[in-house]
């Protein structure tokens, strides 16, 4: 049997993790949690909602998204902030949180065409050259901001122009579609973090100065092989969004 995830009957306001987020953002922001103070744990928050643990934990996760809290293993939530700071927080560390971040983000397709790649985009693809892929750009915003946090090209290869086409149709990561239609699997997400600058183009993409500091984010998909399912390059702007890690021992 699977495990459940989070509730989403739908209430006046939305999904029930919704409800719990607004209800506990209204505290922290009000001043009834104050900064630096330890959240209700979880099974008490279960039963002020008449909810699950796993509907609970969303609604932490998102808080924690936005900044407002911190998550430590083993001691709780405390209140890290009285007001969202307007970036964008990621926590990625697994293939399902990938697929969580396509679901809970919008994606604005600009541009979908069909290129024979050369030089450095053949060794960013791990291809041959004069091999043809499909090109997808986009950008990348978190509902109800308007100001996108993320330009990203996504690379599939010409055999998966189909899914291609469709990105932006579906509330779901690419990789999972592609897996999904052909029958093939990601083993492995290879994935680089670099600091670079923007150049005319991505600065007009994310409405800021050339020159401007940008985070870029590549991800390779591999499938057991070794070879190149999908891949993405995210770039964003220094202020719009925030990367977090979190390691544990392994003894």
């Amino acid at each position: 049997m699977g495990v459940p995830g989070p509730s989403t009957s739908p209430t006046s306001d939305g999904p029930r993790f919704q409800e719990i987020l607004e209800a506990l953002r209204a505290d922290i922001v009000g001043g009834r949690l104050a900064v630096g103070e330890r959240l209700p744990t979880e099974q008490e928050l279960c039963l002020r909602f008449r909810a699950s643990r796993y509907t609970v934990r969303e609604a932490l996760r998102r808080l924690q998204d936005m900044g407002l809290i911190v998550r430590r293993q083993g001691s709780g939530s405390v209140v890290a902030a009285s007001k969202v700071d307007g970036r964008f927080h990621n926590s990625i560390s697994s293939l399902a949180e990938l697929v969580q971040y396509a679901a809970d983000t919008k994606l604005e397709v600009l541009a979908v065409e069909t290129i024979l790649i050369t030089g450095r985009t053949a060794d960013l693809l791990h291809s041959p050259p004069d091999v043809p892929w499909v090109r997808v750009s986009a950008l990348r915003r978190q509902p109800p901001e308007r100001t996108p946090f993320c330009y990203t090209e996504i690379f599939l290869p010409a055999a998966y122009a189909d899914v291609a086409r469709a990105i932006g149709t579906f509330p779901t990561a690419v990789y999972a579609v592609v897996e999904s239609r052909y029958g093939v699997r990601v083993e492995e997400v290879v994935q680089s973090i670099e600091a670079t600058t923007a150049d005319a183009n991505l600065a007009s993409r994310l409405s800021v100065e050339p020159g401007a500091t940008i985070l870029t984010v590549t991800r390779h998909y591999l499938d057991p092989d070794g070879r190149v399912i999908e891949v993405a390059v995210n770039s964003h702007p220094a202020g719009r969004y925030r990367y977090e890690i979190t390691l544990h021992r392994a003894d």
